[in-house]
């Protein structure tokens, strides 16, 4: 049955589920996202997750003709080579249940974790760990690697956590690794939202260094929901068995073969210069915002990332609520600092899922002048609609994901 027979009966069938349906295409479509965890799906993943494999069964029982342990072992080996990693687990269905495994797999009851923004304590719900947190300066915004150093070795963590979801800068892992050894504690890095740098080389990689690395393979990597664990060789076999133990093993062939193609994908040309127009788009639109008199956190942005608040005298609640209006889909956040209690507001944007539409530098420039309205000024209910209508006509023509970046075909 053809893709507009099925949607059709569907109308018919079940105009509730339908309906909603259509709006979140309306509202892919017409809104501008800005969200770090959003992004368009790859059409070639995209096509893989709706194909025949849906049907398929993850079956171990004869080895040489079983389609899961083919398909299992084609991602493994693209995984490894991709990020350069000893070991690799593909078949996780989250980023929460692969953190699951991390903790299981390292730690016992009672062990102290040092985390970045107190990042995965989310993760670790019903784990008997201690988080101590540690995070930028909140006079520099900046890391400060002696004052990280120093809690380290008071506190005598067994796992050390990095994960930049609120940090813009990159990082020389060295210093991590170096912290990390000098206690004898395990280092994690967690790259979900900045995977797709890593993986096309434009950002530093973690993995020679790390213990264990994680990300999500949907968002910046434009694949399905899922995660992949990369490991060090000496501790691969507590993870895989941490995998078994806690249940966490679970994806099915066609989740299996969209990451399989995403991660080909990576490794192109034409990724690389995707990635780095993500990270052009991010250097403009800090600039911009700064030039409009919003205020950009961390002096700036080497990543997909900017933080951005508003300018003095103006609510950041309030004008997050005109953003919302003006539709374009942004973040707020309070970003954790090294100083207990004290938190610095900011919306945290990304350029991935503008990039993916096919958005360049001129358009973030653009964008940023149009953001900077709300987080500078209170503005009028005509002034709101007039910014709207400027989005809309930016977006509406642009395509969920652009053709430029389709996976190379030749060669």
């Amino acid at each position: 049955m053809k893709r507009e027979e099925v949607a059709n009966q569907l109308k018919a069938f079940d105009p509730e589920i339908y309906t909603l349906l259509e709006d979140e295409r309306q509202r892919q479509r017409y809104t501008l996202s800005l969200l770090p965890n959003m992004n368009a799906m790859s059409p070639f993943a995209k096509y893989l997750e709706g194909s025949i494999l849906t049907n398929s069964v993850y079956e171990r029982s004869n080895k040489a003709t079983s389609l899961g342990l083919r398909l299992a072992s084609i991602v493994c080996a693209r995984a490894k080579e991709l990020f350069h990693s000893d070991h690799a687990i593909v078949r996780l269905g989250s980023i929460a249940s692969a953190s699951r495994v991390v903790f299981q797999a390292l730690l016992n009851p009672g062990d102290t974790v040092l985390s970045f923004n107190l990042r995965k304590q989310d993760h670790a719900v019903g784990l008997s760990y201690t988080f101590e947190n540690c995070g930028i300066d909140p006079a520099t915004q900046q890391v400060d690697w002696g004052a990280v150093r120093e809690q380290a070795e008071r506190v005598k963590p067994k796992l050390i956590i990095y994960s930049p979801v609120s940090y813009p800068r990159t990082i020389d892992y060295r210093i991590l690794y170096d912290i990390a050894k000098g206690i004898d504690a395990y280092l994690w890095v967690d790259i979900s939202q900045s995977v797709s740098l890593v993986a096309a080389g434009v950002i530093p990689s973690p993995v020679m260094l790390a213990d264990v690395v994680t990300f999500s393979t949907n968002g910046s990597l434009r694949g399905p929901d899922g995660a992949v664990v990369l490991c060090k060789e000496e501790i691969a076999d507590c993870l895989d068995a941490a995998v078994i133990n806690t249940g966490h093993e679970a994806l099915h062939m066609n989740h299996l073969a969209a990451l399989g193609v995403v991660l080909r994908e990576a490794g192109t040309d034409g990724f690389r210069s995707y990635a780095e127009q993500v990270v052009k788009n991010a250097e403009v639109l800090a600039r911009s915002l700064a030039d409009h008199g919003a205020s950009v956190l961390c002096g700036g942005t080497d990543t997909h990332l900017v933080l951005a608040s508003a300018a003095a005298g103006i609510d950041l609640a309030e004008a997050s609520k005109a953003i919302a209006q003006i539709d374009i889909r942004a973040m707020r956040e309070n970003i954790p600092t090294m100083s207990s209690g004290l938190f610095l507001q900011a919306l945290r944007l990304s350029t991935t899922n503008p990039t993916t539409r096919g958005m360049h530098e001129e358009d973030m420039a653009y964008i940023g002048t149009l953001l900077a309205k709300p987080l500078t000024a209170v503005l009028s209910p005509e002034e709101i609609e007039a910014t709207r209508q400027e989005i809309v006509a930016l977006v509406k023509d642009a395509p969920v994901f652009s053709e430029e970046w389709m996976g190379d075909t030749e060669g």
